[in-house]
């Protein structure tokens, strides 16, 4: 019977990572090569549903962050892991993706192989991808190379400005509108045809 118990709560835990993503501060081991996302494309939708919608079907993440919704959002500059300047004005005008990850997060890396997909199906003056760790340098750099990715990445320790710096659980991404305002914020992992449809969303 305490067998049984204890298979219900480790099932139990193990959803609830899936569901929620990593703790911001908690590393967990390193993890698998990711499956290519390439797949996602053929199955994407071709109807423009609004974000309701979109967040009423999300099963591995939530709609967080509410408040901010609709609210510019502040800049910042940062340096990328090739020593280019990033600051979020210059992007106004496309959409913006900021990726709050982190190299030891499962659901982080889950979420590569589906990012390099949106990075090459969208030309830069429509789309800026920015994912921010906050571990250092170096081993940003190595999985950056280890796993390809193909879009702007920042490994930093600076306080970023609120909203940016409320993130509790990583992966989390905001999707800035052209205009600077914030149309979602995403807690947990996410899928080619779900972010494709969130940047297509009213």
């Amino acid at each position: 019977m305490k067998n049984l118990k204890s298979i219900i709560l480790i099932l139990f835990f193990l959803s609830f990572i899936f569901l929620t993503g990593c703790r911001k501060s908690t590393p967990t081991q390193q993890p698998n090569e990711p499956s290519t996302a390439k797949q996602e494309t053929a199955s994407t939708p071709n109807k423009i549903n609004g974000i309701q919608e979109i967040i009423d079907k999300s099963r591995s993440w939530n709609a967080t962050l509410k408040d901010f919704y609709g609210k510019e959002m502040p800049d910042f500059k940062l340096t990328d892991i090739n020593g280019k300047s990033v600051s979020l004005k210059d992007y106004r005008g496309r959409n913006v993706m900021v990726v709050m990850w982190a190299t030891w997060c499962q659901p982080c890396m889950q979420e590569v192989p589906h990012l390099n997909t949106l990075r090459e199906m969208n030309p830069e003056d429509k789309l800026a991808i920015l994912a921010i760790s906050n571990e250092s340098l170096e081993i940003v750099k190595k999985t950056v190379e280890a796993q390809k990715m193909q879009y702007t990445v920042i490994a930093t320790s600076e306080q970023l400005p609120s909203p940016f710096s409320e993130v509790k659980n990583i992966p989390t991404t905001f999707f800035i509108r052209p205009d600077g305002t914030l149309k979602l914020v995403t807690e947990g992992s996410t899928v080619y045809g779900e972010m494709k449809a969130i940047l297509l969303a009213e």
